[in-house]
């Protein structure tokens, strides 16, 4: 199973610096992350880890040590990880008027393949305005996808 998300734990390993130094590089910004729960532990997507590793020039592990191909991925940091974020620059109307992102759900648990939560939770249109197959964030990862429409 592909690993989906790092501890700094995984990265002081991968990197050979401690928790602490892998923290403060988190809270300086010099690895994106983001906290989970309300324990605020740090997550770090692997292709911001990937990312990291090349413009710090740390050697990348093997993938059967991580879980994930990490050098493959350093070449992919211009993808956009979250819909938010895809959509941060860009002028669409694909949130209702009336909601912000910081509301959804999606945003609100950081789910990397909004359209995933389809499956579990239909697709209701409470934040988007329109269907997924509509959405320019979801056709650009269609690819990604491992259900059928």
């Amino acid at each position: 199973m592909e690993k989906s998300a790092f501890t700094t734990s995984d990265i002081a390993q991968v990197c050979h610096h401690s928790r602490e130094t892998v923290k403060r590089w988190l809270e300086r910004g010099e690895i994106k992350g983001f906290r989970v729960g309300t324990s605020g532990h740090w997550r770090v997507l692997p292709k911001d880890l990937a990312s990291f590793l090349k413009s710090n020039d740390i050697p990348f592990p093997e993938p059967s040590e991580v879980g994930v191909d990490l050098k493959a991925l350093s070449d992919a940091a211009h993808l956009a990880t979250f819909c938010w974020e895809f959509y941060k620059n860009k002028m669409n109307d694909h949130i209702r008027p009336d909601r912000s992102c910081e509301d959804c759900l999606v945003h609100k648990v950081r789910s990397i393949k909004c359209y995933a939560l389809r499956e579990e939770v239909g697709h209701k249109k409470i934040y988007c305005s329109h269907s997924c197959e509509e959405c320019d964030y979801f056709n650009s990862h269609q690819k990604e996808m491992s259900f059928e429409i």
